[in-house]
């Protein structure tokens, strides 16, 4: 065998010399077939309507992301490149240290500063404000994931705790000041003890009533506040998320602002900071580590919506109950978790798009000796890798879109399940994104190991979604616990089931029919009657193991770990439900036209 295809090989070898053309004055060099490389969209028509399919899957504000690309490619701080045809390419530069990828990161926020990208948000308010702000953040990052992060840390984190956990003495003296960058914030909640669970964070501030003062402690080496975005360089100011001590009680924890360095970048006086180091990703935000000795804040800098402390040292908060405080403490971080979701389908597609488009133009291998050799994408194997991902990623624009629009037209009824799903569709859409660059990394062979080529910078950049903003195995977790905890509420107290999209539960099971066929398999009421059915079995599953469990003795917090893996099938159905219902939703409101097929 090995001696018939050294012999196919010399042949094919002697074919190409003899009928190479004899050298002349005039040689003309004509690219072989294997070697040309046309754009699938120069020599192939679209079978839709391009700019009606962006439309369906960016959702909204197309014409501010527009003014933003717009205004990438005008400048050279975004490596700006023109290529043939005049088209403008722009990327990140991808050999650059740690130092450089931190300078050229800010720089680039205050080029974008100066072109009034970020006007608004935080000072302006209402769903389009918001949806808004969402759209140029996904634009960011598109672009870069540092970037994007950055201002993730300076606006999502640092500006909303302010928005939302301050009130109007807060709001007065940081907001514009935070858009305008004349303040530069950091969200020291992490510790490098205490991750995920807040609730163990050791920092420990007390107050002092002579001098009206809060005094903020870091009181071991695993209370040092870890991984704080813009605290190794940028950041002038921190939301510190710590414990509070009046009187010598623990009234759990509250939210304060600090001063960390001076407006000349010194670190100020009570206070050292750290460096994180080079990561595998994301090099172009400064992550760093704090350590707090004895710092004075004023009484004012206590965040106030939720509780405050009084000149003379009486603790206040409307919230009496302390789980139910802790909460409210957590509740507005949900936005970061809904920015976070969207980016990693905006990054999907990135990754997606240069590994269909290689896959269109490169060739390996014949179907017949001697014949031409056959594009990647035809190959049925090919296809099974990426095309389902590509569909998956539809669905979950879907799902991201719909959460955004749901997230600003939030209301007081609305925000527990806004709270949950977006803690799903997280870990969903991340844990997506990184199984999705993976196979677009593998599909483009060696070039997908170029880092011009993105997918593999991607990967870098984009893993750490799946642990900040709340660890998707926990996020995950916590989604099992709403539901069973909803589930036990309505049975104990015979109510029909309202919320955490349950309301299905309350009619008798739909009847799957005997025989599957291709139409029964496509009508859109099977689908919604097969993934309730899954979301009801599971639940129900969940709730009676906990309850035997118990049974035996077991505390309910132990049960839950020995039914981890219901629980994880539970929350994954849920989620997956809510993107199912995305799409049903989408293509009905999508009129008959080029980009649906009925």
């Amino acid at each position: 065998m090995s001696e018939n295809r050294a012999l196919r090989r010399a042949h094919v070898l002697a074919n190409h010399i003899l009928r190479s053309p004899s050298p002349s004055s005039k040689i003309s060099l004509v690219r072989e077939v294997c070697l040309q490389y046309t754009p699938p969209e120069v020599i192939e028509s679209y079978g839709f309507q391009v700019k009606e399919m962006r439309k369906l899957l960016d959702g909204h504000n197309l014409e501010d992301r527009d003014w933003l690309y717009g205004i990438i490619i005008e400048s050279n701080l975004f490596n700006r490149k023109v290529r043939g045809g005049g088209k403008v390419f722009v990327s990140p530069a991808y050999n650059e240290t740690m130092e450089q990828q931190r300078e050229i990161s800010m720089k680039r926020i205050l080029y974008l500063l100066e072109k009034g990208v970020f006007k608004g948000w935080l000072t302006e308010t209402g769903p389009e404000a918001e949806l808004k702000k969402f759209a140029l953040y996904e634009v960011c990052g598109m672009y870069d994931y540092s970037l994007n992060a950055k201002l993730g840390v300076h606006f999502l984190l640092w500006g909303n705790a302010i928005k939302f956990f301050g009130t109007k003495r807060h709001h007065e003296k940081w907001l514009k000041d935070t858009e305008d960058y004349l303040v530069r914030g950091c969200f020291a909640m992490t510790e490098l003890g205490h991750g995920s669970n807040v609730r163990g964070i050791e920092t420990v501030t007390t107050y002092d009533p002579r001098t009206e003062e809060f005094v903020i402690n870091t009181p071991c080496e695993s209370a040092q506040k870890y991984w704080i975005g813009e605290a190794a360089i940028h950041a002038t100011h921190a939301i510190v998320i710590s414990q509070l001590e009046v009187n010598g009680t623990n009234q759990g924890i509250h939210v304060f602002i600090a001063q960390i360095r001076d407006q000349d970048g010194n670190i100020c006086p009570n206070i050292r900071i750290a460096d994180c180091g080079h990561k595998i990703g994301l090099n172009g935000v400064d992550n760093g580590r704090i350590w707090f000795d004895n710092l004075r804040i004023p009484r004012e800098n206590i965040l106030n919506s939720v509780a405050d402390v009084s000149s003379d040292g009486q603790y206040v908060s409307a919230i009496k109950n302390p789980d139910q405080r802790f909460g409210a403490f957590l509740a507005p971080l949900t936005s970061g978790r809904v920015t976070i979701a969207s980016c990693a389908i905006y990054s999907a597609k990135v990754g997606l798009a240069v590994a269909i488009r290689y896959s269109l133009s490169r060739r390996a291998f014949s179907a017949v000796a001697n014949g031409p050799e056959v594009l990647l994408l035809d190959y049925p194997s090919h296809q099974r890798r990426l095309l389902p991902l590509l569909a998956k990623t539809y669905a979950m624009s879907f799902a991201a879109n719909d959460m955004k629009i749901t997230y600003v037209k939030r209301t007081l009824e609305t925000s527990k399940e806004i709270h949950v799903v977006s803690m799903g569709l997280k870990a969903l859409l991340t844990w997506h994104n990184m199984r999705t660059l993976q196979e677009c990394r593998e599909a483009c062979g060696g070039q997908g190991l170029k880092t011009e080529n993105r997918v593999g910078h991607l990967k870098g950049d984009y893993d750490v979604q799946t642990t900040f903003e709340g660890d998707n195995n926990v996020l995950m977790q916590q989604v099992s616990k709403a539901l069973f905890a909803e589930y036990v509420s309505c049975k104990k107290r015979k109510k029909p089931f309202k919320g955490l999209g349950l309301k299905h539960m309350n009619i008798p099971r739909p009847v799957l029919p005997t025989q599957l066929t291709s139409s029964i398999l496509r009508c859109s009421q099977f689908q919604k009657n097969v993934f309730c059915l899954r979301e009801r079995d599971l639940l129900e599953r969940y709730t009676c193991e906990v309850a035997e469990l118990q049974g035996r003795g077991e505390t309910r917090e132990f049960s839950f770990l020995l039914s981890h893996q219901l629980s994880e099938d539970l929350s994954k159905a849920f989620a997956e439900k809510a993107i199912l219902q995305a799409v049903l939703d989408a293509e009905a409101k999508l009129p008959a036209g080029s980009i649906k097929v009925n």
